[in-house]
């Protein structure tokens, strides 16, 4: 699927509108970046001062001289955050203060029409390529608000909860997590355990030979899985031990294809 392009009028104009409105309750400020993602775009503002003025009066004409300058504090802009929505009629913002690493704060607006995110759109892109050269389960977990890819090494975290919204769109992103780590991984590498107490959200990846059991559907069962997974991951510790490596890369490092352990995924749907 292509992703949706913001018309940059459109852009332009919400960005003279955060001016404006800032301005408008005595707020000085320029939106100095605009960063456009799927759902949200975020404009990068930058505050600006304020200004202390004296009057001279100098051979009968007056003048105003600035005396002093401080930046307009961060509060100022975070407690707009309703007048910003109204004047840009979105139904909400999100105020970043400030940007990590930048000397500015993050406004992000939704978009009046969201773009979907295409799986290789992030699997290409060098986030995703610098995790995948160090982890085989590096998973493409899709895009910020500034429209920057969102990548992750699996082993490095090494729980995921999903949560949301009905219809928002977790189970697209566990079927796209899924299809990232089939994509790169033989069953040799990945084998999955996956448990799906309603029987039709996982049930359809039965057959695949990355599976190390059929689909779990019955709660007794789920109870034997996760029970065999805490057995095999205790003798894995004991491999580990006797190899003398730390972990399933350094173990999996000296031995041929096929030799190796596998990835152990374990996937719940309505963990609840």
């Amino acid at each position: 699927p292509t992703e949706v392009e913001l018309n940059k009028e459109d852009i332009n104009k919400r960005a003279r509108l955060i001016e404006e409105a800032l301005t408008s309750y005595g707020v000085e400020a320029k939106v100095v970046q605009i960063n456009m993602g799927p759902t949200v775009t975020q404009f990068g503002v930058e505050p600006g001062w304020d200004r202390k003025y004296k009057e001279i009066r100098e051979k009968g004409q007056r003048r105003l001289e600035e005396v002093s300058r401080i930046r307009v504090r961060v509060e100022r802009i975070t407690s707009l955050a309703n007048d910003l929505a109204l004047a840009l009629a979105a139904p909400s913002i999100r105020i970043e203060a400030p940007v990590p690493g930048k000397s500015m704060v993050g406004i992000e607006v939704p978009n009046i029409v969201f773009g979907s995110v295409a799986l290789r759109s992030v699997i290409e892109t060098t986030a995703f390529q610098r995790i995948k050269a160090r982890s085989k389960i590096a998973t493409a977990l899709g895009k910020g608000a500034g429209g920057e890819a969102i990548a992750a090494d699996l082993a490095r975290m090494p729980h995921l909860l999903i949560a949301g919204a009905t219809g928002s769109g977790k189970t697209v992103c566990l079927d796209s997590i899924i299809c990232c780590l089939l994509l790169h991984n033989s069953p040799d590498d990945v084998r999955f355990i996956m448990v799906d107490p309603k029987r039709v959200e996982l049930v359809a990846f039965n057959g695949l030979p990355h599976l190390a059991a059929p689909v779990v559907v019955d709660s007794d069962k789920a109870i034997k899985a996760l029970r065999w997974l805490n057995l095999e991951m205790d003798n894995r510790y004991r491999q580990f031990a006797q190899a003398g490596v730390r972990n399933i890369e350094g173990y999996n490092k000296d031995r041929s294809p096929g030799e190796g352990l596998p990835y152990l995924v374990l996937i719940i749907d309505e963990l609840a």
